[in-house]
């Protein structure tokens, strides 16, 4: 049974949520010896459409059917073992007085999540980043409840940065801060530098999931940077492009006139390709590419290109992008589909991109899709994924809104925060321990955080592929 206490901070609700296992009403059976709960998958479901019903994490789900950790198809079982689902003779919890406890009473110590967040609760006109922080508690909100149905006590507390009449030492010196196993930090340095401050004496974890460039992970033993660092982005991102295309020339597009912000990625990249022997091509064109200047290139054997532009903006894909697809349209046209004994020899070109294009709509994100273009990315920004579509679902039927559309999605990362943390602290007897479990992985968002120096970071990274017809395939690294 589950029983939620509604508290106060700032005027923002402060949940503590008791979670207690429960018997799954599912067939049983035996199967290698072990007596089993069976669930067949039916048309149109998706892992976490299953969660929702039968009361089991996504994460759970997975743990014990590895098969479906890229999806659920119809007619698939999938088993859950009895000793750990039936029911369990447990110290049922006092239910709490109907009206919600405040924040000065004295209730006894459970583990707790705080949310230091810019709600902006007072503001006459909020922020987009106000409204991003409540859509991120909402989301978090929503994955708590995924898993209600686990043995345990996790208290959560949402507190407004953006409050005026609250000092950042005010809000650090309140006793739920000092006491929290773990708090996610505001997209703000200064205050994540008196958290961690703050957290290193009290020996409470920090989440950063906002400030993306931090070092504090270097000297804090306390910090958790959700964010993989640059270089080791750089490495796996160009690991995953030499992997993937073996045996292809990489070919460098350049403006002339252009920003080529990602000029320190692309000169890494010709310096991998040169210690293995093999010279990038470099095209610079300005203003917008021309159909000639690509047309360079030869093709008349089995030569494979992946482009890799020196801009990620959508203006500069898009004096690109066209001619690109046009040249690669052509190149498969050569040869007929049905033609196997040629179709080897065909000349192909690939493209590969940036965490920039995840933002694209319209006719760009079309035109990824007909380019088959890879990029890497922080997040999987697959919002057309069945799990994503029912927490939408959620999203309106809890609150009456609709989520904000932005990359990364924050109701996301708040749902996929809530249960990387809650289920760590339930697992870990109501401690919060960033190496077991080793990788979490969420519906936008994995963790597997590696300790360097005194803190640690998130070691992982995304290789998404947009595939023809609107598919979206996706593997971490």
């Amino acid at each position: 049974m589950k029983r939620i206490i509604l508290r106060y901070l700032l005027f923002l609700p402060l949940l503590a949520i008791t979670f207690q296992s429960k018997a799954l009403d599912l067939p049983v059976k035996v199967v290698k010896g072990i007596e089993v709960y069976y669930y067949k998958v039916n048309s149109k479901e998706s892992v976490y459409g299953i969660s929702k019903k039968l009361g089991i994490s996504r994460e759970d789900i997975v743990r014990h059917n590895p098969s479906v950790a890229d999806g659920v198809k119809r007619g698939m079982m999938l088993y859950f073992p009895v000793a750990e689902y039936s029911e369990a003779e447990h110290d049922i919890a006092t239910e709490p007085a109907e009206q919600p406890v405040l924040a000065d009473t004295i209730i006894e110590k459970n583990p707790s999540i705080a949310l230091l967040l810019p709600f902006g609760l007072d503001a006459q006109e909020p922020s987009r980043e106000n409204k991003f922080a409540l859509d991120f508690y909402k989301g978090f909100l929503i994955g708590a409840d995924t898993l209600s149905h686990r043995q345990g006590n996790v208290e959560i507390y949402a507190i407004d940065t953006d409050n005026k009449s609250e000092s950042i030492s005010g809000i650090l010196s309140k006793q739920e801060i000092k006491d929290a196993t773990i708090i996610v930090a505001p997209p703000n340095p200064t205050w994540l530098n008196a958290i961690a401050d703050s957290a290193l004496a009290n020996r409470s974890y920090v989440l950063n999931l906002f400030v993306i460039h931090d070092s504090l992970y270097l000297s804090n033993q306390r910090m958790l940077q959700a964010s993989i660092p640059q270089k080791d982005m750089y490495r796996l991102a160009t690991d995953a492009l030499l992997s993937q295309y073996t045996g292809y020339t990489p070919v460098i597009l350049r403006n002339k006139d252009g920003k080529n912000e990602k000029e320190a990625f692309v000169n890494y990249i010709c310096e991998r390709y040169r210690n293995n022997s093999v010279e990038p091509v470099v095209i610079e064109y300005e203003n917008n590419l021309l159909v000639s200047e690509i047309e360079v290139l030869p093709t008349d054997g089995n030569e494979r290109y992946v482009i890799i532009p020196s801009s990620g903006s959508l203006a500069e894909f898009n004096r690109f992008a066209y001619v690109v697809k046009s040249f690669r349209d052509k190149l498969f046209a050569t040869v007929s589909d049905d033609d196997s004994a040629l179709s080897s020899y065909r000349s192909r070109i690939e493209i590969f991109g940036y965490p920039d294009w995840t933002a694209f709509r319209g006719d760009a994100l079309d035109t990824l899709h007909k380019l088959g273009a890879t990029i890497y990315s922080r997040f999987n920004d697959n919002y057309n994924d069945y799990s994503y579509q029912t927490i939408e679902s959620d999203f309106m039927k809890w609150f009456g809104t609709e989520i904000i559309e932005s990359v990364p999605n924050q109701a996301l990362l708040g749902y996929d925060a809530a249960c990387l943390l809650i289920k760590n602290i339930l697992i870990n007897n109501g401690e919060f321990n960033p190496a077991y479990p080793q990788r979490f992985e969420g519906i936008q968002s994995t963790y597997d955080f590696e300790k360097t120096h005194e803190g640690y970071y998130n070691a992982t990274l995304y290789i998404i592929n947009y595939q023809p017809g609107g598919q979206v395939s996706a593997r971490t690294l």
